[in-house]
């Protein structure tokens, strides 16, 4: 009984891939194309490191009444 369920389960998910297999397609390429995206970001942006912003004086920004 156990083992019909799970060929059941796998046979429907069979079908659904046979069924939806551009879109699965198109969700894999989305997320490929941003994951190298955001990965080639990074490595750019360690290039382009820039010393950081010191402030070195700070003004007083609360006015007296």
């Amino acid at each position: 009984m156990l083992k019909e369920k799970i060929l059941d389960i796998k046979n429907n998910i069979k079908e659904y891939r046979r069924e939806h297999r551009q879109k699965i397609n198109i969700v894999i390429l989305l997320f490929l194309v941003s994951f190298l995206s955001f990965g080639l970001g990074c490595l750019i942006n360690r290039e382009f490191n820039h010393a950081p912003i010191i402030i070195e004086k700070c003004a007083d920004f609360i006015s007296k009444s």
